[in-house]
């Protein structure tokens, strides 16, 4: 294998392990698929430049370049996980601020997975679960739920592991558990 195909091959995996953070919020599925390949393409085009005939210089050069992107990638990831979420805000503002304006008033819980709406004290109009429903699929999330605190969108689970956004709508400022994404929007 040439020195340039390694060269370049560690610097792709090592770009998409760092890109993959853009799309923690809006995207799971992308977000893991870019970070493991990164990661393993970054491992291999490594591993080929330490153990496949690079001068001492050229290998301690790429370990450092290995070394400052890991730690970029450390200190970026807070900021790049937070712009995905922007992005998603920004990218379905119309759909959010929908279903928003049909949950604000309602009172009491009310929880929309899939096609099916909890709503037991009967305060939505047909019309107005017929929306969600679709607003839902839009939205590509897997559940809304309204609470007296605000509303919450999921946008991916596993077992215990949740990730989403909520708007919330109390006077109130959440606490220190939810993290502010823009005006009433929390992580």
């Amino acid at each position: 294998m040439t020195k340039n195909i390694k060269h370049l091959g560690l610097t792709l995996g090592l770009f998409l392990s760092i890109i993959s953070f853009l799309f923690f919020g809006r995207h799971q599925g992308l977000y893991m698929m870019f970070l493991f390949s990164g990661l393993l393409i970054s491992l291999v085009f490594y591993l080929t430049i330490l153990f496949g005939g690079e001068t001492a210089k050229s290998k301690i050069q790429w370990t450092i370049i290995v070394v400052l992107a890991a730690t970029f990638q450390w200190q970026a990831k807070p900021i790049l996980i937070q712009s995905s979420f922007l992005i998603y805000l920004k990218n379905h503002d119309k759909e959010l601020c929908a279903v928003n304006r049909i949950l604000m008033d309602k009172q009491g819980v009310i929880s929309i997975h899939n096609d099916y709406i909890n709503d037991k004290q009967n305060l939505l109009t047909k019309s107005e679960k017929d929306s969600l429903v679709k607003f839902q699929q839009e939205l590509n999330v897997y559940l809304i739920s309204k609470s007296d605190d605000g509303i919450y969108y999921a946008l991916w689970g596993f077992l215990d592991t949740r990730i989403g956004i909520t708007y919330w709508t109390k006077n109130e400022l959440p606490n220190g558990n939810l993290k502010r994404l823009k005006d009433g929007w929390y992580r």
